[in-house]
């Protein structure tokens, strides 16, 4: 992208969750205050050097960093000096002509998300919540360190001293798959992480969540999966639900929740009413099992059991969700997600993949797979929400629809460009309809897949598409080399 086409995207995109102008006046440890709430949340970019959007048109916005020079080498500084622990950011610049036609620059800092909790070394903690930096407390900080995976939960004690209050059916199974039928049970619970090894008889969390024979009664916490069925695509919120039946909870030890909720998927496929595709007919529910089982997998080995909450799993005509309490964990985002890894819960993911009926197979092409097997099908690739959107939980989308020619290439624009109109829509696709393009973009936007954006009110040419959920990526702004602070 050239100079001239990041410009416009900065100036075209409003400050949020993980995007912030900030003028090069600005003191260089209020700066530090984004870059600390930044990398505690879903990390971000700061440009330096372009004022707020709200505080001045866009032409008049561009005052570069020769504002202030001082200020920003300051910041530089400061950024490996006064933030604890270190961060991981890279920095570019981009040319620009300021408000007093002067040549000038734009400085712009990605800050990654981190699987750390950083603060300021004078002791305050920040995190982002839309387009404010929100100082926490300790509370807070002990919430986020539960969510960043750097509190194991599963590790904690619970309570539970008694081995009848584990299914032993199932802790055989598992003992005879890892070749230790011999072993003494508190000794093979001690030895793989199910129970404290302080030389207490007492279960883990995670002992009684892998082990236990109703892990939500043991813990008094809601540990299981919630099961909605619909018809239709959305839930009726006025008159009779529109539930295909009453929704049900999935309760016990994981690997039986998620060998559950799968079965009840199969019936939701063999259920559903053929339709005729060409010569043919074919299941009107089209989601392969597979891609189904690794989401329902991801969820429960992923999520956060510190929040009292189960994972909702909603069946719709043309979608199905699976929402898990608590965010994405570690350094993952949305961008990040098919090829990075990061296990908040590694005793259960280990566990679970050492039964030879492994719903997972722990070798970081989990998610991959799935975007790869949805596409074998001709579907929509998974769409994963945006933490600015659901700051609580992991949504995920397995949409029930087959995908419309020309998907691929609008949507690989998008992850290179961030937003497309209707004329590079066009352009890339060969299509010289406008109307027919613009009935595509309608039907992506009604699908979920993108979000059209407004200009302006009264200009209706003035229009873009991007991603839904979907915000600046540092890799289309910074072209600098990555820079790991000294240790």
């Amino acid at each position: 992208m050239t100079d001239h086409e990041i410009l416009k995207i900065l100036l075209d995109t409003q400050e949020w969750q993980t995007f912030d102008c900030k003028r090069a006046a600005i003191k260089p440890h209020d700066l530090l205050e984004t870059v600390v709430a930044f990398a505690n949340t879903e990390g971000g970019t700061i440009v330096v050097g372009l004022e707020d959007p709200e505080k001045a048109e866009k032409g008049k916005r561009l005052l570069g960093v020769s504002e202030n020079l001082d200020n920003v080498s300051d910041f530089l500084k400061l950024i490996d000096k006064e933030i604890d622990p270190h961060i991981l950011w890279t920095k570019g610049e981009i040319d620009i002509i300021n408000i007093h036609n002067q040549p000038d620059k734009l400085i712009i800092f990605n800050i990654s998300k981190s699987n750390d909790v950083h603060s300021l070394k004078k002791g305050d903690t920040f995190v982002r919540k839309g387009r404010q930096n929100m100082k926490i407390g300790s509370s807070e900080i002990m919430r986020l360190m539960y969510e960043k995976g750097s509190i194991k939960f599963e590790n904690e004690k619970s309570g539970i001293k008694n081995l009848e209050d584990l299914d032993q059916n199932l802790l055989d199974e598992y003992k005879k798959d890892t070749g230790s039928q011999s072993q003494d049970n508190w000794q093979f619970l001690k030895d793989n992480g199910f129970s404290d090894v302080s030389g207490e008889h007492e279960l883990t969390k995670a002992g009684v969540l892998l082990f236990g024979k109703n892990p939500t009664v043991l813990l008094r916490s809601k540990c299981g999966v919630k099961i909605s069925h619909y018809f239709g695509t959305e839930p009726n919120y006025s008159g009779e639900p529109n539930f295909v039946e009453r929704p049900f909870s999935i309760e016990g030890p994981l690997i039986q929740q998620i060998e559950k909720t799968v079965q009840y998927f199969r019936l939701v496929v063999m259920k559903s009413s053929p339709k005729l595709r060409g010569a043919s007919f074919e299941p009107s529910f089209m989601i392969p099992e597979w891609a189904f089982q690794e989401a329902i997998t991801n969820a429960v080995v992923h999520r956060n059991y510190s929040l009292q909450d189960d994972i909702q799993v909603r069946f719709f005509d043309n979608r199905v969700e699976v929402e898990s309490p608590g965010t994405y964990p570690g350094s993952i985002t949305i961008e990040n997600i098919r090829n990075n890894r990061f296990s908040r819960n590694p005793v259960i993911v280990r566990t679970l993949n050492r039964f030879k009926t492994a719903p997972n197979l722990d070798i970081g092409e989990g998610v991959d797979r799935m975007f790869r097997v949805m596409k074998d099908q001709n579907l929509y690739e998974p769409q994963y929400i945006s933490p600015a959107i659901r700051p609580f939980s992991v949504l995920l989308l397995l949409l029930n629809l087959r995908r419309v020619e020309y998907w691929d290439t609008v949507s690989k624009f998008l992850d290179e460009n961030f937003q497309i109109t209707n004329i590079q829509a066009r352009e890339i696709t060969g299509i010289h309809d406008v109307l027919k393009m613009s009935k595509l973009l309608g039907v992506w936007t009604k699908a979920g897949l993108l979000e059209k954006i407004s200009l302006s009110e009264k200009a209706k040419k003035e229009v873009y598409y991007k991603k839904k959920g979907k915000f600046i990526q540092g890799r289309l702004l910074s072209r600098g080399e990555i820079i790991e602070s000294e240790k």
